[in-house]
């Protein structure tokens, strides 16, 4: 059996008997006349059902910054040339100087950045895994991103990875992409999963001109026309035809995540469309799924609303790169912290 049908057979609900024993111990802290703690109940909540615990350990976390291009990219749907992919990717990696960095030391997490499918050789690059699929995937208004067997060798490219931070005590995961033309392929995806049509799935991405954001609604349309017998409920078919080599990464991600008693905090509207893909597969998975915040991109409370998540902060962020997954695991640590601290004034 593959890893990757492995994986998801292995993905079981988590226990609900843990969630209400949480509840009845902040019922149990919460001081007279206080109130409850609101979302952090939700937080400590679903975070001790993943790890299986009721007094649940300070989180270990990990940043995974997929990267990797897309075909569609000549088709101007982006205000970024691909180069900007390389760039970035040695940013995180040379200076250290993006906002990932300096959002993954704010909340403590580990950063590891893998190339996908970057659309240049990376193998100078120091500290980058390597696991290219291709370089860029296919223009997918002319044919299929990628082929279902590269799709799979994304997702368990996914999986490997996850499962080797989980042998290294890692228990919480914060994905990220980097990519150029990476919101028209999320805007497919989602479009597909949640029936909406072009102009109600596709934002402006990286801020766009209305001139580019006219040319992205009707690559995104035509898309969508070409590949209408793709079922909404066919997560491969979907991740295959109109996704990327980042994506399936992360999907990878989270069915590992899963299967290993691990969380996932999802970004922005692109890795959510990651998630669609995942509960696609197996629906349990996204027990394993947090949302951070809300993105600029107009489709994205549509996509949280398919999986039932709901975002904690709306910050009007349109960076990915699991900048909201960041200042959501800071909260988590938070959380985590007061509910083992706290001792209770009733």
């Amino acid at each position: 059996m593959s890893l990757f049908c492995n994986t998801c057979k292995k993905i079981s609900p988590t226990d609900s008997r843990i969630r209400e024993a949480v509840r009845n111990h902040w019922a149990d802290i919460t001081l007279p006349g206080e109130g409850d703690y609101g979302k952090l109940v939700t937080i400590v909540e679903q975070y001790a059902a993943v790890v299986g615990e009721t007094m649940p350990p300070i989180p270990k976390s990990c940043m995974i910054i997929a990267a990797a291009d897309h075909g569609v990219v000549k088709m101007g749907v982006s205000a970024y040339p691909v180069e900007t992919t390389v760039g970035m990717t040695q940013n995180y990696l040379i200076s250290k100087g993006a906002g990932a960095n300096a959002l993954a030391n704010y909340c403590g997490a580990e950063m590891e950045v893998i190339d996908m499918g970057i659309a240049s050789d990376m193998d100078w690059l120091q500290g980058l895994r390597h696991n290219k699929l291709g370089y860029g995937t296919k223009n997918f208004l002319e044919e299929p991103a990628m082929t279902e067997e590269q799709a799979i060798a994304g997702i368990e490219a996914g999986i490997r990875l996850v499962e080797e931070k989980i042998q290294e005590g890692y228990n919480v995961f914060l994905v990220g992409e980097m990519g150029i033309a990476n919101t028209t392929a999320a805007a497919l995806m989602v479009a597909k999963f949640a029936g909406l049509s072009a102009d109600e799935a596709t934002g402006r991405g990286s801020n766009i001109s209305d001139e580019r954001m006219k040319v992205k609604q009707r690559v995104v349309h035509d898309t969508l026309v070409k590949y209408e017998h793709i079922k909404s409920d066919d997560g491969l078919g979907i991740l295959s035809h109109v996704g990327g080599f980042e994506f399936a990464c992360i999907v990878g991600i989270i069915l590992g995540a899963a299967a290993n008693h691990a969380m996932v905090i999802v970004d922005g509207f692109n890795t959510t469309a990651c998630a669609l893909v995942a509960h696609s597969l197996v629906p349990e998975s996204m027990d394993y799924v947090m949302a951070s915040h809300l993105s600029a991109e107009k489709a994205h409370i549509n996509a949280l609303a398919k999986l039932s998540l709901k975002a904690y902060v709306d910050l009007g962020l349109c960076l990915g790169e699991a900048s909201g997954g960041s200042i959501q695991m800071g909260m988590l640590d938070l959380a985590i912290r007061m509910y083992r601290e706290t001792k209770g004034g009733k």
